[in-house]
């Protein structure tokens, strides 16, 4: 690593030199990250220098959470292609043909189609075809770029070699600028419990029971629900963790920064009341399509899509969250059947727009007398997001403040919820592409934090 960021040969200069200097950083990364996977203890755990790395190195500039995510990105890639292809193989072998290749890459492309079109071993081709593609061999070809200096030089004594040579880098250049395949489509799942209410009749409830709840789980894993992670998700994490210096707090921290130490109480809660909270605040009349808006959204419904579909990535046993999900969508719908029944007023309007049933579901909630006595009591948890919605628009009157209070709360919650001792659990959810929650684990891995901090926020220096 020492060698590529010193070297100042024409490949490796610039802004595009960069990005191939980060893709070296995130392959040493992936060898460190490893250990986790086969078990090994962490000595840097907790170290100040592994905390300097990634808060004062990988954290700094004007925006560092592009940086940051790009270089966990491109780790997870290549920790897919070590256990997942023949990549490593062929990156051990290729180290030390990687200077050939470029002049023999007319006749192995021609190979590789000869093979395709044949098929024969078209499944093997395929692979060092995409490994071709793959951060692996761009690895490959910095490290033989590095190691053969007459590579580096501008010019030579003879005006024949010189043009070869150039040709070299030129190919080179090609070679590194291919677009490697990523298994992680840069996806969120979202789910939001309101719409789940209506699924639940009963002949699914006779199913639900008869297949051993197995209907359920295939049913949640099937949701294709997602949202894009946008610029303004990432930047919320990183601003989040920038602050907390690497002391994660479950929601308390930006509660007590924003002024409104009274909803500390929804802190020790689940995610579910958080939810719903959110889904009647952001559906209240002054509701703007404001970025503040869109991340607390989209962060919420993640949370739950992780209780729903990977709950095995979450602090509590999966058999906790799925309780909880199950739960959660039952009281809901006893809620509004009760309302139904008692006839309460405004059910019956109608609401326009894409999100009616959604609408008016929170409508009719809103309704529903709460007090502080469901605080605390694990069989409401619908019941106490409606009394922190009801509390979140009478103490922040301004919308936009209210939308920021969301957006920080979630923003925290994800990192405090991302910290996990089993890591084989992320390694089997990069097979089917990963999750977001992964990136934020290696990220906290490279910077020693391993556990969740205290509930209580701390003073950074």
């Amino acid at each position: 690593m020492e060698k590529i960021w010193q070297c100042t040969g024409r490949l490796l200069v610039l802004e595009r030199g960069k990005l191939l200097k980060d893709l070296c950083l995130s392959m040493a990364l992936s060898k460190m990250l490893n250990r986790r996977f086969v078990g090994f203890r962490l000595s840097e755990a907790g170290h100040e220098k592994a905390h300097d790395f990634v808060f004062k190195g990988l954290l700094a500039g004007d925006k560092p959470y592009q940086r940051a995510f790009r270089v966990i990105e491109e780790e997870l890639v290549l920790v897919h292609g070590s256990y997942y292809t023949r990549y490593s193989y062929l990156y051990q072998k290729g180290r030390y043909i990687a200077l050939s290749l470029p002049i023999v890459m007319l006749a192995l492309c021609s190979w590789l189609t000869y093979l395709l079109v044949k098929h024969y071993e078209s499944r093997s081709a395929y692979q060092l075809y995409l490994y071709i593609f793959s951060g692996w061999f761009k690895v490959a070809l910095i490290q033989s770029y590095i190691n053969t200096p007459f590579l580096r030089r501008s010019t030579t004594g003879n005006r024949a070699n010189a043009e070869c040579f150039s040709i070299c880098r030129m190919i080179i250049g090609l070679l590194l600028r291919l677009k490697a395949f990523a298994p992680w489509k840069r996806n969120l799942g979202q789910y939001c419990i309101l719409q789940e209410v209506d699924r639940k009749h009963r002949v699914r409830n006779c199913l639900r029971y008869a297949t051993l709840r197995l209907l359920d789980k295939a049913s949640k894993n099937g949701l294709k629900k997602s949202e894009k992670v946008s610029e303004n998700v990432k930047k919320a994490i990183i601003d989040s963790l920038l602050g907390s210096n690497g002391n994660l707090t479950n929601g308390v921290t930006s509660l007590q920064n924003n002024g409104v130490n009274c909803l500390s109480w929804a802190c020790d809660a689940t995610a579910t009341d958080g939810a719903v909270a959110r889904t009647i605040v952001k559906l209240d009349k002054q509701a703007k399509e404001e970025d503040a808006v869109k991340t607390a959204s989209t962060l919420s419904k993640y949370c739950m899509h992780l209780l729903a579909s990977a709950p095995n990535l979450l602090p509590d046993h999966s058999s906790i969250s799925e309780s909880i999900l199950d739960q959660s969508i039952d009281e809901a719908g006893k809620l509004l059947k009760e309302a139904k029944e008692n006839k309460i007023e405004g059910k019956n309007k109608k609401i326009k727009g894409k999100n009616k049933k959604i609408e008016g579901r929170c409508e009719i909630l809103m309704q529903i007398r709460t007090d502080d006595d469901c605080v605390g009591d694990e069989t409401r948890l619908v019941a106490q997001g409606v009394h922190l919605a009801k509390q979140l628009i009478d103490n922040i009157e301004d919308f936009t403040t209210r939308c920021k209070v969301l957006s920080d709360f979630w923003a925290e919650m994800m990192l405090y919820v991302s910290p996990s001792e089993d890591a084989w659990e992320h390694l089997e959810v990069l097979a089917k592409g990963g999750e977001f929650i992964t990136h934020l684990w290696a990220l906290l891995t490279h910077a020693g934090v391993l556990k969740r901090g205290p509930t209580e926020p701390k003073d950074v220096v």
